[in-house]
């Protein structure tokens, strides 16, 4: 991965006023690459088509977690307890 993304940074030019330039005539292809590149090797960057009620879901899931975290950071916690959620934390639930 690293090597790939070396690869890609130097098509970049240093110079910054040349950076500029090139951003106008080449950003848009690059950015694509840098994309693709992501999906491929992290399986990141995908374009999700999420139903309404599965971009509900997600939006719950996401602010539940966020709950958790705030709780957890305006009280005391062990460390043991916060070692435990923060280690189930994001996970698929269970049906």
């Amino acid at each position: 991965m690293r090597q790939v993304l070396q690869a890609l940074k130097s098509k970049l030019p240093s110079d910054e006023q040349e950076f500029y330039q090139w951003w106008v005539n080449h950003g848009e292809e690059w950015s694509k690459e840098l994309c693709q590149i992501c999906i491929d090797r992290h399986s990141i960057g995908h374009d999700w088509q999420f139903t309404k009620k599965q971009a509900e879901l997600l939006n719950q899931y996401y602010a539940a977690n966020l709950l958790l975290v705030e709780c957890m950071n305006r009280s005391y916690v062990s460390k043991q307890v916060r070692e435990e959620i923060e280690s189930t934390m994001l996970l698929p639930s269970k049906k």
